[in-house]
């Protein structure tokens, strides 16, 4: 299951507008996704950090910035949906890591059970889904 653009309007998504606040907007909202995880073990609460954080992070660095950051976590079974819009064009994919990077969706590809991306008219999701 794709995590589209309008699926922060569904039941049970946490939804963060992330705006243009730079480095420090991207503290603030790994703060506040650390909060809405607070009731995961220690083990499932920081795989879900890492992949909030290299999401961000790849949305700041290559696109324009986060615009959203959007969280969904189900009880039955467990799992963990991290999803970042913005409104850059481009695709992410996997890379050899080298000295410049390479390294974060490889995290992301690692821990996650999938991820992907949502194209619309106005930018795009890169999601990931985690059990936990």
């Amino acid at each position: 299951m794709q995590v589209n653009w309008g699926a922060a309007g569904e039941p049970g998504w946490h939804v963060l507008d992330v705006g243009a606040g730079g480095t420090a907007g991207l503290a603030s909202a790994r703060r506040w996704a650390e909060a809405r995880l607070a009731s995961l073990t220690e083990a499932d609460r920081v795989d879900a950090m890492i992949v909030v954080g290299e999401l961000l992070e790849n949305a700041y660095v290559h696109a324009t910035g986060p615009h959203q950051l959007r969280i969904h976590l189900a009880r039955d079974p467990c799992e963990v949906t991290v999803a970042v819009a913005d409104t850059g064009t481009g695709e992410p994919r996997l890379r050899v890591p080298g000295r410049t990077g390479g390294r974060g969706l490889q995290l992301v590809d690692e821990l996650a059970q999938a991820w992907g991306v949502s194209h619309h008219d106005d930018g795009k999701v890169v999601w990931a889904r985690l059990a936990c």
